[in-house]
């Protein structure tokens, strides 16, 4: 009884014990967020505006243990955090919840309120990078670490990040720097984690309902589901990072990877390797875009899959032992089976088994196998390539015979649909090595009979389709190869076009073209996007071309039409589109002309008539040279439209505030095609240079040597005529070479030194004047990469002549007024003055020049320079006849100057010449080039080319 009694106490007094302890502890749950409630949330919200540099905004914000049991946790809610500049406008987060984990004893037994764990619930986030670098994430203000390191009792908020918990994300990031686009919807992620030995070891888990990711405007994933599981090292003394057990699944298809992302000031450098082992082709076509996906469903998909990536490079800037570019791809696809449940019959025993490696350049490409079988036939093949490639070994075997219908069946894919019977036999093997007009002994054929195509871009197909192809090679040289298009025709919206070719000997190709009827690009386009540079209108054909390239003696047999309308035209070289709205190309024998074509580059509009030679040589061969002559007239050009330019940060400052503003600005000099020999008559309506507006320009331009000479030119521009002539030469893509000599009559000085950026460098003083000005000048220089003079390097000599000059505000006339105590010298007004001058060194060295200046006569000579140093003598001659005069010295800046009497100057000129990055016998080769412009053909010559290319025609029909 008595042991039963004690027994019964023990019990109560645990009883007593427990129900205390909870009672503590839930009077704690309620009481701790009570008592530290305010500096909690002091501590966080110091804390947040002492690092953030946007705003956070919220509705309402609480403390509790059960908002994230049993974390104490303090919430802001109904969160707004604006992006950082200059994306101001734009909100960086918007959040149900965003909560913060507090480290219960730390908060009770010290000062310190310790974060531990972040909270982030039902969450958009939109994180931007543009093309500069600039991103509306950088919302930390920039701290000194090392103080806050030592500073360990300045801030009562502390963060030890132990876990990241993110529920139902909406991130948007863009990166319009790289080109990169990814959405994701319903993200949830979860890292635990901790520093350990100086590192911090982070594991976590992602899963993602939804992702798009897209690169370049091209689609990679579309809607796929992803879950990732990885543990990551970040060692931040030698910022790495080491992924280690990491493994991702898009959709089925699971990859595992590891590897190591090095960080360097202005760069990282990579080294990854991803594996997917024992998988299934099913799991690989769930992570093709959604129609795959959907249409996996209803296709029977068997067979085995194995493959290893590893990606070794680097990007920006990074230390030498860092520079590595490696990849290598290991595949094998094993035992496939592929079969719709519509189909009858099944492609079967696919096999595809893949090595291959780019490394400095050196490729080993190796397709062992790639094979399947479809309606009792066969294909099968394989591939290697080894080398450089300058110097690439190949051996290969494909054989094909495919009953396309068939396949169509089999596969039925989304938004593609194809027919008829495909037979290929294609067999390589040698050393290709372009340099030394070596090809691989080759002998192939290839034949696509009843062909069609459709996709779900257009409704109807391209019918009709044929192609008879061969190829031969027996002795591995340029010389011995031939290829014959026996056959080439499509119909496309009631259009058939048909053509035929033969090529032998590519040292010298012999060729036999026959090309007829009409194509329609814009439209093609949207059935399949074609690697062309053109981008829509329409093409009508009817062109017989036999002849031999390279061969002066050949006898050239060319003749037909090529008929453009609405033709769209994308080039590296240009930053704008071009459109040929309608124009002719009419070929015969040597020549193809150009009849009444129009084009369009921006707001510029050109009409273009003339011929070229050699164009065969031209498109085909790295060397060949274009020659033509050509009729060019337009009712306005802006020449600027025609430099390369893109968008820039330019900063600009005042005394308070320094601003970045995005312009589109010049990045180097225009580029002028090499391999051209033409000869240009133009007659431009208004040609824009920046302000300057030149109207009525005509003369004679050549294009030769990658350069542009002009000669017998007249133009009028600031309300005078002016002949001009001269060159310009690109160096490099950031500076040009140029000469120009100018005649010009009754310039307004007025409107050139506000219209002609190099007017206001060479004559500073025609700010404060107006009149009109005549000027005979030869100049020579380089153009900058924003195709502005390199002031230095200016050489000129010429004469100036000045009528009716009136000064207004002329700072160096009116402190010789000062000096002398002559009113009459303040703002003067001149009838005229002629002045000879030469410029070298960056110094204007002026001869002496006479001029009036009621009741007195002056004289002036010196030099000034283009930082605007001068050293001036001028002589004050009394009236009334002016034998008496007042010798004035001037020296100084153009700011900031002193007049003083006296006859001595000092010299400006500097021994040490400015280097140069042109000759004089360069400078005189280029002067001879442009002598030797020849004619353009007249218009009359094109019209008796159409009338023969008509004879022609009408020959071959009544034969």
């Amino acid at each position: 009884m008595e042991t039963s009694n004690k027994k019964k106490n023990r019990i109560r007094k645990i009883l007593k014990w427990t129900f205390t302890a909870v009672g503590i502890l839930l009077i704690s749950l309620f009481a701790i967020p009570s008592i530290f409630n305010d500096a909690i949330s002091n501590e966080i919200k110091k804390g947040i505006n002492k690092n953030l540099e946007t705003k956070l905004q919220f509705n309402n914000s609480n403390i509790s243990f059960f908002t994230h049991f049993p974390a104490l946790t303090f919430n802001f809610e109904d969160v707004n955090v604006s992006s950082s500049k200059p994306f101001e406008k734009d909100t960086l987060i918007t959040a149900k919840e965003l909560g913060f984990g507090i480290n219960v004893f730390k908060l009770i037994f010290s000062d310190r309120v310790v974060i531990n764990e972040t909270y982030l619930t039902d969450c958009k986030i939109n994180l931007i990078k543009d093309k500069f670098g600039r991103q509306n994430y950088d919302v930390f203000k920039a701290t000194d670490t090392s103080t806050v390191a030592n500073d360990t009792s300045a801030i009562g908020l502390r963060l030890n990040l132990k876990k990241l918990k993110i529920e139902n994300a909406t991130i948007h990031y863009t990166d319009n720097d790289l080109g990169i686009n990814v959405m994701t919807h319903g993200l949830n992620y979860n890292g635990k984690g901790g520093i350990i030995d100086g590192k911090l070891k982070l594991g976590s888990n992602l899963d993602i309902t939804s992702i798009d990711v897209a690169f370049e405007n091209s689609e990679y994933l579309k809607g796929k589901t992803l879950k990732a599981k990885s543990f990551t090292v970040y060692d931040t003394d030698n910022l790495s990072i080491a992924l280690d057990k990491n493994t991702i699944s898009l959709n089925d298809l699971k990859v595992n990877f590891n590897g190591n992302l090095d960080i360097f000031d202005q760069g990282f450098a990579y080294n990854l390797l991803l594996k997917t082992e024992n998988g299934k082709i099913k799991d690989l076509i769930s992570a093709l875009p959604p129609q795959y996906a959907e249409w996996s469903k209803a296709v029977t998909l068997n067979g085995g899959l194995n493959a290893t990536l590893r990606l070794t490079g680097y990007t920006g800037t990074v230390p030498k032992a860092s520079e590595l570019n490696h990849i290598e791809l290991e595949a094998n696809i094993y035992d496939g089976y592929v079969k719709h449940k519509e189909a009858d019959q099944a492609l079967e025993n696919l096999d595809l088994k893949f090595k291959g490696s780019l490394k400095d350049n050196y490729i080993d490409f190796n397709l062992d196998s790639l094979n399947f079988t479809l309606n009792e036939e066969t294909t099968k093949g394989y591939i290697h390539a080894n080398g450089k490639l300058d110097s690439l070994n190949v051996v290969s075997h494909i054989t094909s015979n495919v009953d396309l219908s068939i396949l169509n069946e089999t596969l039925k894919l989304p938004d593609l649909e194809f027919n008829g019977v495909l037979a290929a036999d294609i067999t390589l093997d040698g050393v290709y090595q372009p340099l030394a007009s070596r090809i691989p002994k080759t002998k192939g054929s290839f034949e696509l009979s009843e062909g069609s195509l459709q996709t779900s871009g257009h409704p109807e197909p391209i019918k009709n389709i044929e192609l008879r192809a061969t190829a031969d090679n027996e002795g591995q040289t340029y010389a011995e190869s031939s290829i014959t298009i026996n056959k080439l025709k499509f119909s496309f919206l009631g259009n058939t076009f048909t053509s035929s070719a033969f090529f032998k000997n590519f040292d010298q190709p012999e060729y036999q073209i026959e090309a007829k009827g009409d194509i329609d690009f814009t439209t093609l386009h949207q059935v399949i996007e074609l690697p062309i540079i053109i981008t829509k209108g329409q093409l009508k054909a009817d062109l017989s071309l036999e002849g031999q390239l390279n061969n002066p003696q050949s006898d050239t047999k060319n003749t037909g039409t090529l008929e453009l309308k609405n033709i769209g035209m994308t080039s590296k070289v240009l930053q704008h589109p071009v459109l040929i709205k309608e124009g002719q190309f009419l070929f015969l024998n040597e020549k193809m002309a150009l009849s009444n074509l129009t084009v369009q580059h921006q707001s510029s509009d050109l009409a273009i008539d003339g011929y070229f030679e050699n164009y065969l040589d031209y498109a085909l061969f790295s060397n060949g040279v274009l020659r033509g002559d050509i009729n060019l007239k337009s009712p306005k050009i802006d020449i600027t439209e025609f430099f390369p330019k893109e968008e820039q940060l330019v900063q600009k400052s005042d005394s308070i505030t320094t601003l970045n503003t995005v312009e589109n600005t010049v990045v180097g000099v225009m580029q002028v095609p090499k391999n051209l020999d033409l000869a240009l008559t133009i007659k431009i309506d208004s040609l824009i240079y920046n302000s300057l507006n030149i109207t009525d320009f005509s003369g004679q331009l050549g294009i030769k040597e990658q350069g542009l000479f002009l000669k017998n030119s007249t133009l009028k521009m600031v309300d005078g005529t002016s002949q001009l002539s001269g060159f310009y030469q690109p160096i490099s893509t950031e500076d040009a070479l140029f000469s120009m000599g100018i005649k010009a009559q009754n310039f307004n000085i007025e409107k050139g030194y506000n219209s002609i950026e190099l007017f206001k460098e060479l004559a500073p003083a025609a700010a404060q004047a107006s009149g009109i000005v005549s000027i005979d000048y030869n100049l020579t220089g380089t153009l900058d990469n924003q195709m502005l003079p390199v002031l230095p390097a200016l050489k000129g000599k010429g004469t100036l002549k000045v009528h009716d000059v009136k000064f207004d505000g002329y700072k160096l006339m009116g402190k010789v007024s000062e000096k002398s105590g002559f009113d009459a010298l303040n703002d003067p007004k001149i009838s005229e003055i002629t002045i000879h001058s030469t410029l070298e060194n960056n110094v204007l060295e002026l001869e002496e020049f006479k001029f009036k200046v009621s009741p007195f006569r002056l004289k002036l000579e010196g030099q000034t320079t283009l930082d605007g140093d001068l050293s001036l003598k001028m002589r004050i001659g009394l009236p009334p006849l002016g034998l008496i005069g007042i010798p004035v010295v001037i020296e100084g800046n153009s700011d900031d100057f002193d007049i003083k009497l006296g006859k001595k100057s000092s010299d400006l000129s500097t021994e040490d010449t400015i280097e140069n990055s042109y000759s004089e016998d360069e400078l005189n080769r280029l002067s001879t080039q442009k002598d030797s412009i020849r004619s353009g053909e007249s218009s009359n010559a094109i019209n008796k080319m159409q009338q023969e290319i008509k004879s022609v025609k009408s020959d071959s029909i009544n034969k």
